[in-house]
């Protein structure tokens, strides 16, 4: 009951407050807003990893490259092998103007399983655009995870993207791209033929073999993926030709289900283990933000306009969960989360009812607020009374415009405010 009284207190305060009043108290207390906004403090360390699998047991190893998503200055390196040993060769790091740095530390060294190595202190301030690392295993297939580190911001490394970089097999592209040509010959002389002829079902017969071929081959070997680049080439494409076939025909339904099949095959990809397919979330909003673009480009009644529809749809129900995973991963500061969290949920106001984003930006906003909930229940701990105070004016303003900010999570921001016990003590002592 007390506690009741007491969040009451706060509410019926900060509600009654007049704008100039509230304006005043703001600038009397700058200098506490100042460090505010930096919670986090300069000393923060933030940890962002990213992994390889399958590494060669080539004699000499094979180079590998993790590119950042944002170049940021690295403070240290941290390397982990899995399963197997790993002889590292040589660890350098690429800046934004492409200069190379040696990490001499980690050259010529042996990881054992599950030990972690760690490189030198990194003093140089330059922002790291990749780490490239040339490793061999030793004694089976080895995994590694590497552990960048950073006082500015939870680096996100991603594996190359070339198909030249990557450990997962890319030999399909070639594969699928012979496949595809008999699928296309097919298609064309069944579009060609007279609709009931002899001519048009010996067609179907054969373009429905050849679409089976190619299913085959795109569904036959887990641990083998197309490139991300022929793979969309591929969505869109299909797309593009049932959008053109013949109503109801067979190529209709052929190049429908080479649509639907090969965006399953690889919307699931980026959920295997396979480390080598692990995108960002930020590649894939701009995947799915692609889409939405090219599909407002067809009439909303069309073919096109509802496979992509179904692209959009799956993408946005995956995004939010992969955003998740990767926001823990980089501990965002309780002020970097709430902005990326206010951010996406701009975005989801703004996005129109029919837009098939919205439930994408809805998803991606609650896992950022809810991720700074945890971050703020953490750093208020080092607060005062007064700048426990100043927060929950500024979000109780924030609590009252419900037009720009999610109710339900300044709620909880002001919950954890008002039940940090030196402002609660300071309450009782009034």
């Amino acid at each position: 009951m007390e506690h009741q009284r007491v969040l009451g207190f706060v509410a019926s305060v900060l509600l009654l407050q007049t704008p100039g009043l509230a304006s005043a108290q703001t600038n009397n207390y700058s200098g506490i807003n100042n460090d505010l906004a930096t919670l986090a403090g300069p000393q923060a360390q933030y940890e962002g990893v990213g992994r390889l699998g399958d590494i060669t047991r080539q004699t000499g190893g094979k180079l590998y490259r993790l590119d950042a998503v944002k170049a940021v200055p690295l403070n240290l390196l941290k390397v982990r092998a899995k399963a197997n040993r790993l002889k590292i060769y040589s660890v350098s790091l690429i800046t934004e103007n492409q200069e190379r740095i040696a990490v001499k530390n980690l050259a010529n060294a042996t990881v054992t399983p599950d030990k972690e190595m760690a490189s030198e202190a990194l003093a140089n301030t330059a922002a790291i655009a990749a780490i490239e690392i040339q490793a061999e295993s030793i004694g089976g297939v080895a995994n590694v995870e590497i552990s960048a580190v950073s006082s500015v911001e939870a680096p996100q490394l991603n594996l190359k993207g070339d198909d030249d970089w990557g450990t997962c097999n890319s030999k399909l592209d070639p594969l699928l791209k012979d496949k595809l040509e008999f699928v296309q010959v097919w298609a064309g002389r069944a579009e060609a033929s007279v609709a009931g002829s002899y001519q048009e079902k010996y067609a179907n017969k054969q373009l429905n073999k050849y679409i089976g071929d190619f299913l085959s081959t795109l569904k036959g070997d887990k641990s083998a993926y197309s490139s991300i680049g022929y793979t969309l080439t591929l969505l869109n494409f299909f797309v593009e030709r049932n959008n053109a076939s013949r109503v109801g025909s067979e190529v209709d339904q052929g190049y429908n289900t080479l649509a639907a099949e090969t965006f399953n095959v690889f919307l699931a990809s980026f959920q295997s283990d396979q480390t080598c397919r692990f995108v960002a979330s930020e590649e894939l909003m701009n995947m799915a933000i692609d889409f939405q673009k090219r599909r407002e480009g067809y009439k909303a009644d069309s073919r096109a306009s509802k496979i992509y529809e179904m692209y959009i749809t799956k993408l946005a129900a995956f995004i939010p969960g992969q955003y998740g995973k990767e926001v823990v991963e980089r501990n965002l500061s309780f002020r970097q989360a709430d902005a990326e969290g206010y951010k996406f949920y701009q975005q989801f106001t703004q996005s129109k009812p029919e837009n098939a984003l919205k439930v994408m930006y809805q998803g991606v906003s609650a896992s950022a607020y809810a991720r700074a909930a945890v971050a703020l229940t953490r750093e208020v701990q080092s607060l005062n009374n007064e700048q426990t105070y100043q927060l929950i004016v500024e979000f109780q303003a924030k609590y009252n415009d419900s037009a720009n900010y999610p109710q339900d999570a300044i709620l909880k921001y002001l919950t954890i405010l008002s039940e940090h016990h030196y402002f609660l003590r300071s309450l009782q002592v009034q």
